[in-house]
């Protein structure tokens, strides 16, 4: 269902953002997409993925740029494993394993000493 402002679309059935403008900048996208998945799969910029099956590798998106963002929710899960993809996560050369259960975690790409953030 398409949300409205003042009988004015701004949020279509497709989840993109609509005449809304900021600054000199207009958004298109809220997100690329949102995604349940139990089997590996590979992110893009602004995704957010659920992961609803254990042992699910969830890789980050390839040569990203300052900004971009994901979102991995894992369900009762503790070992949902984070691939790099060649870019550090929180400065490490190296894939991070979730091994907490029902928690969402953020990435933003910061540069490419830190990579991706978690927050």
């Amino acid at each position: 269902m398409a949300i409205q402002l003042s009988g004015v679309n701004v949020i279509s059935n497709s989840r993109s953002l609509e005449n809304v403008g900021i600054g000199s900048t207009t958004i298109t996208t809220l997100r690329s997409g949102i995604t349940t998945t139990a089997v590996s799969k590979t992110l893009v910029n602004r995704e957010y993925c659920e992961v609803v099956g254990a042992g699910v590798t969830v890789t980050l998106p390839a040569n990203p740029s300052t900004g971009w963002e994901v979102s991995v929710g894992v369900g009762t899960f503790t070992n949902t494993v984070v691939a790099r993809n060649g870019s550090n996560i929180m400065g490490l050369a190296e894939n991070m394993t979730i091994d907490v259960a029902n928690v969402n975690i953020m990435f933003n790409y910061v540069n490419s000493t830190i990579g991706w953030r978690a927050i």
